[in-house]
């Protein structure tokens, strides 16, 4: 399939222009400078024709920061797999020294580019406010799209499918099933979770760095294991809901890593080994356990706990993680890479239990076995009955 990236600088609407063409609200949007931090990827399916599409980050003319300086290195690391380049500048406005830098590196490179104007609301009036530095870029006149209004963004898909036929790429949509088996990491901020997605996709689709929060947008990724198609999605750090400004981007950041665990079969519930389970972590078990979702405990940065403090760990899981005690438990170190491959056994072990069923004489066996010491309610001498629905 070919993959086709989004670049420009940062607030040039390039995950509102990602969210119109693949048809959904997948990347985080705000007027807000740098909200995507890692690039977010989707598929694109229009007129029985389709293509891959990456959201990246906005790209910093000077970095001011170690995320800054990530972000740019991950999005230039991009550019040599993608097949198509939808180079985005702000129709509205103007041109940046941003936008001549990226666009000088673009041409030296040698890229199939295909040049867009976001935010024009008004085509006719486009040319009187930017005047003719637009073709200075040296990528000719502009596809001038509102992703935020749809404007002509059926001219940018024929643009995009021409491009990639003449490149001799197929776009014919395949039909075919998603990956049955959706696989959530989640947990606090900082406790690890990026450092095991990117060690199980096999390279760095998560930014990861020691600031807390670095992570904003769900990063899904499919990885074949034992022939079994696993979609494996990296979320944002959950904090506590009163220390979460609502409407801001953090927000959203955890109403995506929310979605992101409903919407999983297997959660992994990272906890950083150095900190130990807190309120938080009981939280977000809570909230996987309240929506039937199978388990598994994976205590990260297993190299900095000695066999002291992995016992004390495994006592307060225990305690107060004792709702989901049925939960296979593991020390993982993406450092030393300590009980990563029993990540990945645990993972296939328990996805076969998601959908094992239990023989009608054994369930009636345990709930008679149960009911003995709780009886069900009931009125005088009747006691409520058990059907099965």
């Amino acid at each position: 399939m070919a993959t086709v990236l989004i670049i420009g600088r940062p607030n040039v609407g390039k995950s509102t222009l990602f969210n119109r063409l693949v048809g959904g609200r997948r990347a985080i949007v705000d007027d807000i400078p740098g909200v995507t931090r890692d690039f977010t990827v989707g598929r694109v399916n229009w007129q029985q024709r389709t293509f891959q599409l990456v959201d990246t980050c906005g790209l910093f003319e000077n970095p001011e920061n170690i995320v800054e300086e990530k972000m740019k290195e991950v999005t230039l690391e991009l550019l040599s797999e993608g097949d198509l380049i939808l180079f985005v500048v702000d129709g509205r406005s103007g041109l940046t020294s941003a936008d001549i830098e990226l666009a000088d590196y673009l041409r030296k490179q040698r890229l199939e580019v295909i040049f867009v104007a976001n935010k024009v609301e008004n085509p006719d009036n486009f040319y009187s406010s930017m005047g003719n530095e637009i073709f200075s870029l040296g990528f000719g006149d502009p596809i001038k799209v509102s992703s935020a209004h749809g404007l002509n963004i059926d001219l940018l898909f024929d643009e995009i499918f021409d491009r990639l036929t003449s490149l001799g790429h197929s776009i014919q949509a395949e039909s075919g099933e998603e990956s049955d088996l959706k696989i959530a990491i989640v947990g606090k901020p900082n406790a690890g979770k990026s450092s095991i997605f990117n060690w199980i996709v096999g390279s760095p689709r998560s930014l990861v760095t020691e600031v807390s929060g670095t992570t904003r947008d769900t990063v899904d990724e499919t990885v074949v294991v034992d022939g079994i198609p696993m979609t494996f999605i990296d979320t944002a750090g959950m904090r506590k809901k009163s220390k979460v400004k609502v409407m801001n981007v953090e927000y959203y950041s955890v109403m995506r890593a929310i979605d992101a665990l409903e919407r999983s079969d297997i959660i992994l519930m990272v906890i950083d080994s150095a900190d130990g389970v807190g309120n938080q972590d009981q939280r977000i078990a809570g909230l996987a356990e309240k929506n039937g979702k199978a388990t598994i405990a994976v205590f990260s940065k297993s190299d900095l706990a000695d066999d002291r403090r992995r016992k004390a760990l495994l006592r307060t899981f225990k305690q107060d993680l004792y709702f989901i005690d049925y939960s296979p438990v593991l020390f993982t170190s993406t450092e030393t890479g300590e009980g990563m491959d029993d990540l990945i056994d645990n993972i296939r072990l328990v996805s076969k239990k998601i959908d094992l069923r239990i023989p009608t004489g054994l369930l009636n066996t345990l709930i008679q076995r149960y009911s003995e010491g709780t009886p069900a309610p009931g009125k005088g001498k009747k006691r409520g009955k058990i059907y099965y629905g």
